[in-house]
This record gives structure tokens, sequence and C-alpha cells, in this order.
């Protein structure tokens, strides 16, 4: 992964940024290699429409099969990662290329690793997709393990930040 990593934190926690950063960048790869596999097999389906005579505005016979499986998928990915808070938005709802952590690939990205309580770490990932964009997760400690608890997803230079889904 070619990441640059910033710590905004005291000397106290500055040891826990890898404990607590690695398994996250290493859920969003597994978020986005999934996301990108049913974004192709969609592709696929939507090819194969013309073949079938489908019409373009209907969909494909296993498209709601491939959504399925893509739901189940992501739901054992995020499991006992993502706090019931986060889980209450929604998640899966959409694909595309590219991906929504597509930088977790190894794309170039900076983090920011910000932790000020014992129980409390906030992790701000900037990248280029399109445009210069960020995403901030803020993880909570519940019974010794790190879940994912709020996301937002914002842009370079500005400072507001926009509630998101995992």
């Amino acid at each position: 992964i070619n990441m640059r990593l910033f710590l905004n934190t005291s000397h106290k926690y500055e040891n826990r940024a890898e404990e607590i950063l690695m398994p996250l960048i290493d859920l969003l790869k597994k978020l986005t290699l999934l996301e990108e596999e049913i974004f192709e097999r969609d592709e696929s389906l939507e090819a194969e429409k013309k073949e079938l005579n489908i019409p373009e505005h209907q969909v494909h016979p296993r498209w709601e099969d491939l959504m399925d499986e893509y739901y189940d998928r992501y739901t054992d990915l995020i499991e006992g990662r993502v706090s019931n808070k986060l889980l209450s938005k929604g998640y899966a709802s959409s694909c595309g290329v590219p991906s929504n952590y597509s930088y977790a690939k190894g794309d170039d990205f900076d983090a920011t690793f910000t932790m000020k309580r014992e129980n409390l770490a906030t992790v701000v990932i900037d990248y280029i997709d399109v445009t210069e964009m960020r995403h901030k997760f803020v993880l909570r400690s519940s019974e010794n393990n790190w879940l994912i608890d709020e996301k937002y997803y914002g842009f370079a230079g500005e400072d507001k930040w926009y509630s998101d889904r995992i």
C-alpha cells in the first residue's frame, strides 16, 4: 500500500495507529474488490440482455440474485466490524468503477490518525478520484473490538463533512 500516514495524536497513542488503521484499510480493500467483482458481473449481465432480447429498461432475470449475493457477501465482511448505528444507514446499495474505496487497493492516499481518548479514534483518508476527496471514519472500541461507528465524506479544501453509509 502506498499510504502516507500522519499522526495527529499524543505520543501516548501513537503506537495504536497501526493496530487500528491496518484492519480498517484491509476491510476497505476487501469491500472494494467485492464491489468491483459485482460491477463486472453486472456488466456481463447487461451485455447478455441483448443476446436474450431483453429490453434495455428491464433487468436481467439473474440481476436480483446478483444483488442479493452482493448484499450477503458485504454483510459477511462488515459483520462485527461496524456498529449497529452505522449499519442502520444501509449498505451495499450500489456498485461501480472506480469503487467507493478503490484507494485501498494501493493507490496513493494520505491517512491521518487522531486519537484523543482510549476508546475513540478517527481516521481521515485523503485521495484522488475524479476530484480530491476525503473519507472520515470514526472508530469506537467496544469489548476490545474497534467498530466503525460513523463514516463521512468530504471534498479537499473544505471543512464540511457529509454523513455517509459504509
